[in-house]
């Protein structure tokens, strides 16, 4: 049967067209240009998906380690002053002590747990336990006998979960009667003695401050959030300007949990996802991030080419039979006149290919640029995570060298550590944009220097450090040579200078860790020796552990700031010691911390601008040291005369005084600054910023601890106290007594008549 007409055309036409030797090329070029078209749109688009998502876990891993950093170092400091607590002698009183009550030993440590609470912001409240009586003493709550009196007591079933742990960290509800005394989140602490549970101390936690600084990406287009679960999977904190319902948490566990950390589908959308866990809580530490925002254009680019793949694949071939049909007419009415009809080879220019290849080689290019970049991206990454100690697997060390250093061979590696000297005077003299330039400078000196005998690869960590590797290209060099060199180099053309710590030999591959720890401990003797020196190890002698450290410990323990004359001639004798005694600079540098934390932790007028932390202190030498402690603890001495001579202090001790004098008479705020001789704001003012009170609060509280005096020691009526206190009705007495003590005056004096019996 024959075929239908039109199927006959197409198909004489297509064989007619197909036979010129031009058609086919073009069709056979168009072929293989597709098909890179395709190939480059879509690796583009997933190569761009595996940059971004490693773009977006990183920082969400950086943020989720600083935050649980944060929380547990909040939570240790907590921990630690539980184990001061049942350490102490007045607790141990309290819990050994079964027949009776001492009300001295109660007050002890209600003062320092208000004493605690007052100076840490994390604490909200603490109660001690005590197992066999039964009692407690709490901060606000005071004494309970009982816990059926005690109104957040539920908690004490809290004993039967610490099992082998001595510390259990957990969250709870809170009755009624405690919303506003306890907290969701304790941290309790279990007191053995002689092998015996006694007690329990329980740190009730301010949430609002724990989990402050627990934020989410500051880019609204990322759609991300954080939230800490459990050990028990119970969300303990979200961030605030996001909301994932817990379908979508539950969906996040269980796949973080099977290893997967991108590409989670929940509802039409991609989420990328970090999960970390504490070591001290157990908690979990979850970010979710949405990508699709981010991945839109990506996939736009995707479809764009598909598209335009499609349409020049379509108009590719219309220009095939275009060409055949009119661009090549003349040809065939050529070989009409020149009867060539019978020859079905004839040739056609290819000039049009031209512009196709120039993109091609441009794109190459290009893409071989971006390739270099990351790899240079790539090989300090490698070297810092080795550094941190992030990189530990073997195996993953050896193939991530053979991929970014395979010019490079495994064995003879050096290593230094370059550390700018006296870096808080460094910062302070160079502005902060233009402090990498100046880095970048440093790099390439030294670069430069080395660069003639050795391969040379240098990672900037951070701060004043940078981390350099090399190698020797050929013949034995004294490296030491070159690096004096480019030190000198460094301090002529930049204007300062830096210290170098050296591992004084070659290493393999899996021990750069340990050369990168060796050199970092030759640095560190800098402290004694100075700046502009290069440091190795092997040059240092072994120290004499035992030679001065008791009259140096002593001497740390002595400076304090309310003696800050006596402090200055301490830290002076101090260093001496540290220049005659042959001690390590870890053992210098751990002393030299405990004065640091004295002088600018403790001390409130230290500003920001003055702060210098621990690791700054690691760059300067025992000169600049002790004179940034001497400078800081004289600023110390300067602010304190000028205290005590000012007018605003001298005013505030008068008010302070006539009110002690007139303390049984009804005299407000206004006769107390008519006293002194200002107004009732001016006065009010003064007095908070220098006593941090309200002239009101201190009034009475003066009067409530006259109070207190008269209950306990005399049999005075409490109508009669409360007139000697300055109060001319009893009930206003009983009512303010009550606020400031949680007692009135009658059960205040007959809890302590009880206590004296006992006693």
């Amino acid at each position: 049967m024959p075929k239908p007409f039109p199927v006959r055309r197409i198909k004489n036409m297509l064989r007619k067209n197909l036979s010129d030797t031009q058609t086919r090329l073009l069709l056979i070029l168009m072929i293989p240009v597709l098909f890179i078209i395709l190939t480059v749109g879509f690796s583009s688009y997933y190569t761009s998906k595996d940059i971004l998502q490693q773009e977006l876990n990183e920082p969400q891993h950086q943020m989720l380690t600083i935050n649980m950093h944060s929380i547990d170092e909040y939570l240790m400091e907590s921990d630690q002053i539980a184990v001061k607590l049942a350490l102490d002698n007045d607790v141990y009183r309290f819990l050994t002590n079964q027949s009776q009550y001492s009300y001295q030993n109660i007050k002890e440590i209600y003062d320092k747990l208000t004493t605690i609470t007052k100076n840490s912001s994390v604490i909200q409240s603490i109660y001690i336990y005590n197992v066999n009586s039964d009692s407690f003493v709490a901060i606000p709550q005071g004494f309970s006998s009982s816990s059926a009196t005690f109104n957040d007591a539920e908690w004490i079933s809290v004993l039967d979960e610490f099992n082998e742990t001595s510390r259990v960290v957990k969250y709870r509800d809170l009755p009624n009667g405690a919303k506003y005394k306890g907290s969701n989140i304790s941290l309790f602490r279990k007191i053995n003695l002689k092998g015996e549970t006694r007690g329990v101390v329980a740190v009730n936690l301010n949430q609002a401050e724990l989990f402050s600084k627990l934020n989410s990406s500051a880019d609204p287009q990322s759609n991300s959030m954080q939230y800490i679960l459990d050990q028990n999977n119970t969300i303990l904190h979200t961030t605030k300007n996001h909301t994932f319902d817990p379908d979508t948490v539950q969906l996040v566990n269980k796949e973080v949990n099977k290893g997967n950390l991108s590409d989670i589908t929940y509802n039409d959308k991609i989420l990328l996802a970090n999960q970390m866990e504490s070591d001290f809580t157990g908690w979990k530490y979850v970010s979710v991030v949405s990508q699709e925002s981010i991945l839109s254009k990506s996939k736009t680019i995707r479809n764009v080419v598909f598209v335009v793949s499609l349409i020049a694949l379509i108009i590719g071939g219309i220009a095939i039979f275009f060409i055949h049909s009119v661009e090549l007419k003349p040809i065939r009415r050529m070989k009409e006149l020149f009867s060539v009809d019978g020859d079905p080879h004839y040739r056609r220019d290819l000039f049009h290919l031209e512009n196709i290849i120039d993109d091609l080689v441009s794109d190459h290019a290009q893409l071989s640029q971006l390739i270099k970049k990351m790899k240079v991206e790539a090989k300090s990454k490698f070297l810092y995570d080795i550094y941190i100690g992030r990189l530990m697997n073997r195996a993953e060390q050896k193939e991530k060298w053979q991929a970014y250093f395979k010019e490079w061979n495994e064995d003879n590696i050096q290593l230094l550590v370059v550390s700018i000297d006296n870096y808080p005077f460094w910062k302070e003299n160079v502005a902060g944009n233009y402090r990498s330039v100046v880095k970048s400078g440093m790099e390439n000196i030294l670069t430069e220097v080395l660069s003639t005998h050795y391969s040379v690869e240098v990672v900037d960590i951070g701060k004043d450090k940078m981390i350099i590797i090399i190698q020797h290209l050929e013949g034995k060099i004294n490296v030491i040579n070159h690096l004096k060199i480019a030190l000198t180099h460094v301090e002529d053309i930049l204007g300062f200078s830096v210290s170098l710590g050296l591992n004084h030999t070659g290493v393999s591959l899996l021990d750069l860790k340990n050369a990168m720890n060796e050199a970092e401990e030759a640095l560190q003797y800098r402290l004694f020796e100075g700046y502009g020196n290069i440091y190795t190890k092997a040059d240092q002698q072994e120290e004499d552990k035992e030679t001065n450290i008791e009259k140096i410990s002593s001497l740390v323990k002595s400076i304090t700031l309310e003696n800050p004359t006596q402090s200055i001639d301490d830290v002076t004798t101090l260093f001496q010691l540290f220049h005659e005694s042959n001690i390590s600079p870890e053992l210098a540098f751990y002393f030299i911390e405990q004065v640091r934390k004295v002088i600018f932790t403790e001390n409130k007028d230290v500003t920001n601008s003055s702060f210098i932390t621990a690791e700054e202190i690691r760059t300067m030498n025992l000169q600049d040291i002790a004179n940034v402690f001497k400078g800081i603890i004289s600023e110390r001495i300067e602010n304190i005369k000028k205290l005590n001579d000012s007018k605003r202090y001298v005013m505030c001790r008068k008010m302070i005084q006539y009110m002690n004098v007139h303390l049984a008479e009804p005299v407000g705020i206004p006769e107390i600054a008519e006293s002194v001789g200002v107004s009732v704001s001016l006065a009010s003012q003064w007095f908070k910023e220098e006593m941090d009170d309200t002239i009101y609060g201190y009034f009475t509280r003066l009067r409530m601890e006259r109070a207190q005096e008269l209950l306990i020691k005399t049999d005075k009526k409490i109508a009669d106290i409360a007139f000697e206190v300055g109060y001319q009705h009893e009930n206003s007495f009983i009512r303010k007594f009550r606020e400031y003590k949680e007692l009135t005056p009658g059960k205040y004096r007959r809890l302590n008549a009880v206590i004296e019996n006992k006693e």
